[in-house]
C-alpha cells in the first residue's frame, strides 16, 4: 500500500541498524510512502527501503563489518577514510548484495537526501538523484566531520547532512504532506549536551575555511534539542507519527561487535511489528 505520507529516518552511523529493522517491517508488510527523506545513515537506509532491498544493510553490515576494505582505521595508512561508503555501491560479483539501481528508479516513492553544505553551513537536499549523483549525494549526507573528506556534489562540497538538519521533518513539511513518520535512532527523551571548548576548538581549527559550517557544527546540540522539542509538540498534536527506540542503544557509531548490530536491527523488527496497527490507523485517519 503506497500512502500519501513521507517517511523520515534520523541519521546515526551504525545505529540506523535500528531504523533499517523498522523499514524492512514495513517492507514485509508492503507498506510504501509517497516520499521517503534520510539524513547519513537514515539516508542509506532510506535507499534500501525505496528499492526493497529487504535486509540488505544488516547483512552488509554483519558479514563485511571487519572487511578493510569496508571499514578499518588500517585505511588512514594508505591514506583513505576509515569508513569506505563506496564498497556500498560498488559492483561485487552475482553471489554479493549488490545496489539495485533499477529497483530503486522504478519507485513509486519520491526519495530525499539531506546534506550539509560546507559553504553556506545550511542544510541542502537531493531529490530523486540517479548514478553518480545518487552516490555523491549519499556520500555526503554520511560523511562524518573529522573522520570523512567532504564529498563533492551538484550542490558544491558537503558532509554530514545531520550537522545542519539532524530529523528533517522539516522537509517533509516543506514537501506539503501532513501525515509523517519519523524514526528516531536515539530515545525520546535524549538530549545532546554542549559542545565541549576541545570540539569547539576542533571545528574552528579544521573548517578554518569554511566558518559557517564550523559554528553550524558547534552549535549542533542546541539544534538538535530544538528539534527534539518542536518534535514532540508535533506528535502530541497527532501532526506526526515518532518511532524510537524504547530501550537504550548501546551501539557505537562505528560498532564493531557484529552481534549488537544484529540484535539492534532485531530491537526496530519487534518494535516496529507491535506498533504496525497503530502506525496504519494514524496513517489511514
Amino acid at each position: 500500500m503506497l500512502y500519501n505520507a513521507a517517511l523520515v529516518l534520523e541519521g546515526g552511523a551504525m545505529r540506523g541498524q535500528y531504523s533499517t529493522g523498522v523499514t524492512d517491517t514495513f517492507l514485509k508488510h508492503h507498506i510504501e510512502f509517497k516520499s521517503v527523506i534520510g539524513v547519513s545513515a537514515g539516508a542509506l537506509c532510506g535507499a534500501n527501503f525505496v528499492s526493497k532491498q529487504y535486509g540488505r544493510m544488516v547483512d552488509v553490515n554483519t558479514h563485511y563489518r571487519h572487511d578493510r576494505d569496508y571499514i578499518s582505521p588500517l585505511r588512514l595508512l594508505k591514506r583513505e577514510e576509515i569508513l569506505n561508503l563506496d564498497f556500498l555501491f560498488e559492483d561485487h560479483g552475482w553471489d554479493w548484495n549488490n545496489f539495485d539501481e533499477r529497483a530503486y528508479r522504478r519507485s513509486a516513492s519520491d526519495f530525499t537526501i539531506v546534506a550539509t553544505a560546507l559553504e553556506s553551513g545550511k542544510a541542502v537536499t537531493f531529490t530523486n538523484p540517479t548514478g553518480q549523483e545518487l552516490i555523491d549525494a549519499l556520500k555526503a549526507s554520511s560523511s562524518m566531520p573529522f573522520v570523512s573528506e567532504p564529498q563533492e556534489t551538484v550542490a558544491g562540497k558537503c558532509l554530514d547532512g545531520g550537522v545542519a538538519d539532524s530529523i528533517p521533518f522539516d522537509v517533509a513539511q516543506s514537501q506539503g504532506f501532513d501525515k509523517i513518520v519519523v524514526v528516531r535512532t536515539r530515545s525520546s527523551d535524549y538530549q545532546k549536551k554542549p559542545t565541549s571548548r576541545v570540539l569547539t576548538e576542533m571545528y574552528r581549527h579544521t573548517f578554518k575555511d569554511y566558518p559557517a559550517f564550523a559554528e553550524v557544527g558547534i552549535a549542533r546540540p542546541e539544534a538538535y534539542n530544538q528539534q527534539v522539542a518542536d518534535l514532540k509538540e508535533l506528535e502530541q498534536a497527532g501532526q506526526v507519527y515518532v518511532i524510537a527506540p524504547t530501550k537504550p542503544i548501546k551501539v557505537k557509531r562505528l560498532e564493531g561487535n557484529v552481534k549488537k548490530i544484529r540484535q539492534l536491527y532485531e530491537q526496530g523488527q519487534a518494535q516496529a511489528e507491535e506498533i504496525l496497527p497503530q502506525v496504519i490507523s494514524y496513517l489511514e485517519s
